[in-house]
């Protein structure tokens, strides 16, 4: 399942320009760090949507100082009912990271944290059943209501690297590093994999120091 009120906010700032202004240029900024996203990939839906979540719910607009997600909350305060302020207000507690899949069933995935090994129990598996277990993967993890919520995207990695990527993870989470800076670096690795399939996938997934 996926967020209902992430959806609308998604909805909102694709046709509100006071959401929408700066999305150009966020967008620019953002494939610096992740890589670029050409409508032709395969995995385009993954990660425009990736995009999106960064854009509302990580970066401050140049306009007001403030995340879409914030400035929303703000500027409808005195509008909407509690309960709903409130599940908009949970979508800035996400979890984001990487998941390493643990077990899917019928009824829901199992998936742990790799940088805080908690490990989450998540209702359904529409997005998950197609994946083997010990796939890594990139996206966030919402909760509304006691119940938890995947991203709208899955960033999946090639599994004859998952040893390089646990191995480097270790490393991040043991120095006390910029864990998201280590999450758009494997954004930005999972680009080039799509881009050159002719190279040798251990030479894109290179980890350096």
């Amino acid at each position: 399942m996926e967020s209902p009120f992430l959806n609308n906010l998604l909805h909102l700032a694709a046709e509100d320009r006071r959401f929408s202004v700066e999305l150009a240029q966020a967008k620019e900024e953002f494939q610096r760090f992740a890589g670029p996203i050409f409508i032709t990939d395969r995995n385009f839906d993954a990660r425009i949507n990736s995009f999106h979540n960064w854009y509302l719910l990580d970066r401050p607009m140049q306009s007001v100082g403030k995340t879409p997600l914030l400035y929303f909350l703000e500027f409808n305060a005195n509008t909407l009912p509690q309960a709903e302020l409130d599940g908009f207000r949970e979508l800035g507690d996400n979890i984001h990271s990487l998941f390493e899949l643990l077990a899917v069933t019928p009824d829901e995935t199992r998936v742990r944290d790799v940088f805080t090994r908690e490990k989450y129990r998540v209702p359904g598996s529409d997005q998950t059943r197609h994946l083997d277990a010990g796939a890594l993967f990139n996206t966030r993890i919402f909760k509304h209501g006691g119940q938890l919520f995947f991203a709208n995207y899955f960033i999946l990695h090639p599994g004859v690297v998952n040893k390089a990527i646990l191995g480097q993870a270790k490393k991040v989470r043991k120095r006390k590093g910029d864990m998201r800076a280590f999450l758009y670096q494997l954004l930005l690795f999972q680009s080039r994999w799509d881009q050159y399939k002719q190279m040798d996938i251990r030479n894109i997934y290179r980890f350096e120091g």
